[in-house]
């Protein structure tokens, strides 16, 4: 007799994988519809506590999924509609790094110096051009909209 549900051929550790995947899409997802409803409330910060613990996610994982959820521009939109201006403060303040990132140096790969000099030859090609107000047909309304805010700005044209 075949009981349901048929267990899968998975291995241990995929199973272990796909949990740590369900735990983590968990979380980010209570983030983000936490987030929506607007301010972060002593209630909801308990609650991130408590969950955090429960699927086993760090404090930096915590603190990186805060920064997600903050600069997430629809979920800023949806709290904003929903609970007015300025939800984010005490968002932004949870989710802020311990440790600041260190700058970055400008990347230097094989490619570095011939786009320098592509991007040099292409700006020597464009300074050979014609400012694009004198390329503009002289007749045309643009023209002349161009004109007339070069005339009130006091500007001559080239």
């Amino acid at each position: 007799m075949t009981m349901w549900p048929m267990l899968l051929d998975m291995s241990r550790d995929e199973c272990k994988r796909i949990l740590r995947r369900l735990e983590l899409e968990a979380y980010s997802s209570l983030v983000s519809a936490l987030r929506a409803q607007g301010e972060l409330s002593k209630e909801k910060r308990k609650l991130l506590q408590d969950l955090a613990s429960t699927l086993n996610i760090s404090m930096e994982r915590h603190r990186a999924e805060v920064r997600r959820a903050v600069n997430d521009e629809k979920l800023a939109t949806i709290a904003e509609h929903i609970a007015g201006p300025n939800t984010s403060t005490d968002w932004a303040i949870e989710g802020r790094r311990l440790i600041p990132l260190m700058p970055r140096l400008v990347p230097q790969t094989a490619f570095t110096a011939l786009a320098n000099n592509v991007a040099n030859i292409a700006a020597a090609e464009n300074a050979k051009l014609p400012p694009p107000v004198n390329t503009v047909k002289k007749n045309s309304k643009f023209a002349v909209h161009i004109h007339f805010l070069l005339t009130i700005h006091g500007i001559e044209e080239c």
